[in-house]
């Protein structure tokens, strides 16, 4: 790369929320940064006259995350761990071709937001459940549903909320399960007890919608999770429901933004009636609310 390039590459920050865009030989990079914070989440675009060849890479935190088909170019969606501490970090961009691969820095700040900790007490008679034989064999499966990476975009609006209702503050926070250790890693075999996803606590039996445009990958009743949803949503994009009550939708099914998934419950090791919505993007959990401007 050429020293002029370099000099680009290391040009001084603006404000935090604003896009930050590179310009690399032929190659123009944007990133937007409302998500740079812990739990949110980075869009990168690329753009470049003459047309890509070859597979392209944003990379941070070790996790190389693909870029797909967008309009106007190609667009790779960035998770920022909610375990990630603030400060500057550098994203890379791969560009792999028959000729080699180029690495492209990109200096950024991940910005800080704070997730105190929380104290669940789990029933009595639910504990046990914590230990089923069946738990971490559970977990596993919906790991590896968590790594689906369709490159079609299955959505074309902004994510929704799945019910109509104000969240539980809940996402992030490192979670103590009163009679329970541990509950978090157990439900999705990742390292780490903060909690995965944003809880609205509803009555049972509210109808519970899809947040966008997807395609079930799992529909079951597994021990610590009880009825659990999986539904991909392309290039990378997974949600995940728990504790639900019954469910409208089988392993395989399209479904459209809005359509009724399931009914809510307390089903699994819920210490409550409640509907549990997570999202994952390349298998990292972020707080889905910062999908709620995706389109």
């Amino acid at each position: 790369m050429r020293a002029a390039a370099v000099l680009l590459l290391l040009a001084a920050a603006p404000a935090a929320a604003e896009p930050r865009t590179w310009n690399v030989g032929r190659i123009r990079v944007t990133v937007e940064m409302e998500g740079a914070y812990p739990g949110g989440l980075l869009v990168a675009s690329m753009r470049t006259a003459r047309g890509f060849s070859g597979v392209q890479y944003a990379v941070l935190d070790g996790r190389r995350c693909p870029f797909f088909s967008a309009a106007g170019g190609r667009r790779a969606l960035v998770p920022v761990p909610a375990t990630l501490r603030p400060g500057a970090y550098t994203m890379g961009i791969e560009l792999r071709t028959r000729r080699g691969r180029q690495r492209i820095p990109l200096k950024l700040d991940i910005r800080e937001r704070q997730y105190p900790q929380r104290t669940v007490v789990l029933p009595d008679d639910k504990r046990s459940l914590a230990i089923h034989p069946e738990a971490v064999r559970e977990g596993r499966k919906v790991q590896l549903l968590l790594r689906t990476e369709t490159p079609r975009q299955l959505w074309s609006a902004p994510f929704r909320p799945p019910v109509a209702a104000e969240p539980v503050s809940s996402y992030g926070r490192p979670t103590s399960y009163v009679g329970a250790f541990p509950v978090e890693a157990t439900t999705d075999a990742v390292h780490g007890e903060y909690h995965r996803g944003i809880d609205y606590a509803v009555p049972p039996g509210t109808a519970v919608r899809a947040p966008a445009a997807g395609t079930v990958l799992m529909a079951g009743d597994f021990a610590v999770t009880g009825r659990t949803l999986v539904i991909d949503h392309g290039q990378g994009v997974v949600s995940v429901f728990f504790h639900l009550d019954r469910l409208d939708v089988v392993s395989g099914e399209p479904v459209a933004a809005g359509t009724t998934l399931a009914l809510s419950g307390q089903s699994g090791l819920a210490a409550s009636p409640h509907v549990h919505w997570a999202v994952y993007v390349h298998g990292v959990a972020v707080d889905p609310r910062a999908l709620e401007g995706l389109g």
